[in-house]
């Protein structure tokens, strides 16, 4: 008996060393040239309990152009789901990096001011603060947005997305403002 009971526990240690990581999976979703492919692997990491998707989602908010907005919603979801207790906010942290990086798209950064003021977390005002000077027009008025979201101006500022609408799985995920408006034709 004893034997069996062994053996199962190796049997059962095996299996789980065997389970599929559904980031393995997600990774290669996300490099898939179908954008159809990408956003539903979006959706799936918006939904998915592992700190390894944020990261995941912050590389598609600030490498893909098609899916910048869907990530930015994505990392709002992310945002808002971090526990009080769980300060600093590691959501708050990543996306407030693409923001700050003189090197991105100015759609990319301004979508990411606009991802920090929908989170609807105060650590974001320091760094939207500091970027409300910004030499790139749309991540300067995304910034001064954000903060009027985040309270920090006397007049506030509805959130885009209400609270509690992200709550339940991401489905279909509500496509934001643009933030770059677009050049007029001549």
């Amino acid at each position: 008996m004893r034997v069996l009971s062994g053996l199962a526990i190796i049997l059962a240690a095996v299996m789980a060393g065997c389970a599929v990581d559904p980031m393995d999976k997600l990774s290669q979703d996300l490099d898939s040239e179908d954008v159809t492919v990408r956003q539903q692997a979006v959706l799936a990491l918006a939904n998915l309990k592992d700190d390894r998707a944020v990261d995941a989602l912050v590389d598609v908010l600030q490498g893909d152009e098609e899916l910048c907005d869907i990530a930015g919603v994505a990392l709002v979801k992310k945002g808002r789901e971090v526990p009080e207790k769980k300060k600093p906010n590691p959501v708050v942290e990543a996306v407030g990096r693409v923001a700050g990086n003189t090197h991105l798209l100015e759609k990319t950064r301004a979508r990411a001011c606009w991802t920090l003021g929908e989170i609807g977390d105060r650590e974001a005002v320091p760094i939207l603060k500091g970027l409300t000077a910004d030499a790139m027009p749309a991540v300067a008025e995304q910034a001064k947005i954000a903060l009027e979201k985040l309270g920090y101006y006397t007049q506030g500022r509805a959130y885009d997305i209400a609270w509690g609408e992200l709550a339940h799985e991401l489905l279909i995920i509500k496509e934001p403002e643009p933030v770059v408006k677009p050049a007029a034709k001549k």
